[in-house]
């Protein structure tokens, strides 16, 4: 059952800087507000955080929570998400490949406001 105050569905971008550093595309994608982007753009949008590897200097990821798939379909479909690759691309080149995923358990001791 879907609860509308919950993250129902998850996305992960996958990212692989070729032509330089995952901090470059991690800084430029911070730096262009791409997450508060997608928060501003789809109503469904609940959580967003960009994460650096620890193993691979070339690799960054961005999981994004949704209220539903539907939401994340929407933001593949978005003009906006389009403009922000389109313009990552122009500086550096790189491979992103997107996987999705139903959340099946939850538990956090964060104290969210």
């Amino acid at each position: 059952m879907i609860n509308e105050k919950s993250i129902n569905f998850w996305s992960k971008l996958e990212v692989k800087v070729l032509n330089g550093t995952a901090k470059e595309g991690a800084d430029y994608h911070t730096q262009r507000r791409a997450i508060e982007e997608c928060a501003a753009t789809i109503d469904g949008f609940q959580y967003g955080e960009l994460m650096l590897s620890s193993e691979d200097d070339s690799k960054f990821i961005v999981m994004c929570g949704w209220h539903s798939e539907e939401d994340f379909e929407q933001w593949l479909k978005s003009p906006v998400r389009a403009q922000q690759n389109e313009d990552l691309s122009k500086l550096l080149e790189v491979e992103m490949k997107e996987s999705k995923y139903d959340s099946f358990h939850q538990f956090s001791q964060l104290k969210l406001s």
